[in-house]
């Protein structure tokens, strides 16, 4: 049965009406400068690279998913490895697998430049020239994205597939090498993904010993650094298209390959807060970023939202269970038919019992909001404490007491915008759905414009310095050509006053 009214958003007259107390969640953002810095130096040492593989979070795939990937790693081919798989259904892993499958992993990413755009025809082109029809073999896609995999870094569930992706992806490094007579090489994977997103225990895995840092908290590797991945295997799968002895042994001995380990990078500016608000659930981004009880709140509003539109099967099974079992109330039952009542968030109440009943008699009908729920984890298990209630509810989510959940739905066509849209408009006419500021929306998009232009300007500085060492002359520029024509016009005698319209009616 579900809650919500299909009444349009533009009919709610308060857009904070969702926020029963008033309170307005702060913005969310997190750019240390550790991850600036190596944002800088990934964007070239990746393309010393033969492989990329990113991690993505399956708690969140379109959140996790940095947009400007696309344009590092131009060129080059890349496989998407999903990280957690043991935290949502197979079921939701099955409906992302097949929209990436039908749409594409990087359809939602930024638009690719020429010059993009240019590297991955030229990769498509010189890997189809040591395609040998393998099954698998992707080189048909419009991007660089060969294969969506699902893992478990911890448990291992899923790692070896990771290897085979790689060496099929880069098969055509060494096979261009034998055709010239030289020797194979290791192949150059980096891995890239947002903080905490399991990229060092991924490689732990790979390497089959503890040799990068992890923990669970973001921010935990702060540098570039290599990291070789030796291996004894042996493979048949390009020997077809390779000449000599090796087409006739079938076999040969797998070189290993060198892992560059990257620190998490993430948007400098998160200009949709929804999924910055997730991204701090899933413990992506640093505590003192954010307000651990707006988050808690939100990430109980949202599973709700999942639930009540009829996907709790695919997103959050268990989760309705949990919470009566661990916390003492139904999620989706209203306040009057449980042993608990709002007794919060009034600006009206004065702290005496008559007026926090009638308050809680008059929001008796509706089922509990995100703060309710936040408010009744602290009553039954904190002692009242709503900050100590926050990072149970966080904890618990993180950990997955509370079940496999996963807080972004699979997109269904190219409209989705990279995942389906969670109805937040309830039946009892609340909105929970996150307001986004449009002066600090138009200040964000106006400060990546200006560094989009700078970053041109300093591209066109140094050509011109370095075309001026050499000796090149320079064809004019537009700019000069119109500061040329504005000083021609100032020195254009002005007319007397006495002329000004002097001949203008001649003829009348």
């Amino acid at each position: 049965m579900s809650s919500y009214n299909s009444n349009n958003y533009e009919e709610m007259e308060d857009p904070d009406s969702f926020s029963l107390s008033g309170y307005q969640r702060p913005k969310v953002n997190w750019y240390p400068g550790h991850i600036a810095k190596a944002e800088r130096q990934l964007s070239e040492t990746l393309k010393s690279v033969d492989v990329v593989i990113e991690v993505r979070d399956a708690r969140a795939p379109k959140a996790t998913a940095h947009p400007s990937v696309g344009k590092w790693t131009a060129g080059r081919p890349r496989v998407v490895v999903m990280t957690r798989m043991d935290t949502v259904t197979a079921a939701c892993r099955e409906s992302w697998r097949r929209a990436y499958e039908e749409l594409g992993a990087d359809r939602w990413e930024e638009k690719l430049g020429g010059d993009e755009k240019n590297r991955n025809v030229q990769m498509r082109k010189e890997r189809s020239k040591y395609a040998d029809g393998e099954q698998g073999d992707r080189t048909n896609l419009d991007g660089g994205i060969e294969e969506v995999l699902f893992v478990d870094a911890k448990r291992g569930q899923g790692t070896h597939s990771i290897s085979r992706a790689v060496y099929r992806a880069g098969r055509h490094v060494n096979e261009r090498r034998r055709r010239r007579g030289l020797n194979d090489r290791s192949l150059r994977v980096g891995i890239i993904g947002f903080p905490n997103v399991g990229k060092s225990a991924l490689i732990n895995r790979l390497l089959g010993r503890k040799r990068a840092r992890t923990a669970n908290t973001p921010g935990v590797t702060r540098s570039l650094q290599w990291i070789r991945v030796a291996t004894d295997k042996t493979s048949a799968g390009a020997s077809g298209s390779s000449g000599g002895g090796s087409r006739g042994s079938g076999q040969r001995p797998k070189k290993g390959f060198e892992l560059l380990d990257s620190p998490g990078i993430i948007p400098s500016d998160l200009l949709d807060q929804t999924d910055a608000l997730l991204l701090a659930a899933c413990n992506s981004i640093g505590v003192g970023a954010y307000d651990s009880q707006a988050v808690a709140a939100y990430l109980c509003d949202r599973i709700q939202n999942l639930v009540l539109m009829g996907k709790d099967g695919v997103v959050a099974p268990q989760w309705r269970d949990r919470c009566i079992e661990r916390y003492g109330f139904d999620p989706l039952l209203p306040l009057s038919e449980q042993k608990i009542a709002a007794r919060w968030g009034s600006e009206s109440t004065d702290g005496s019992s008559k007026t926090w009943i009638a308050f809680a008699a008059a929001n008796a009908d509706r089922i509990p909001t995100g703060e309710d729920m936040l408010f009744i984890v602290a009553d039954n298990t904190c002692k009242g404490d709503p900050e100590n209630a926050a990072r149970k509810i966080l904890q618990d989510f993180r950990v997955g007491r509370m079940g496999p959940i996963s807080l972004q739905l699979a997109p269904e066509s190219e409209v989705d915008e990279g995942q389906q849209s969670v109805q937040t408009l309830r039946k009892d006419g609340l909105n929970v759905r996150v307001v986004a500021d449009p002066t600090e929306f138009k200040r964000a998009s106006e400060e990546l414009e200006r560094k989009k232009q700078e970053k041109i300007d300093q591209r066109a500085k140094s050509a011109m310095e370095a075309a001026k060492e050499k000796g090149l002359e320079l064809p004019i520029s537009m700019d000069a050509v119109v500061e040329e024509e504005e000083s021609e016009d100032e020195e254009v005698k002005k007319p007397e006053e006495s002329e000004v319209g002097k001949g203008l009616f001649d003829g009348w």
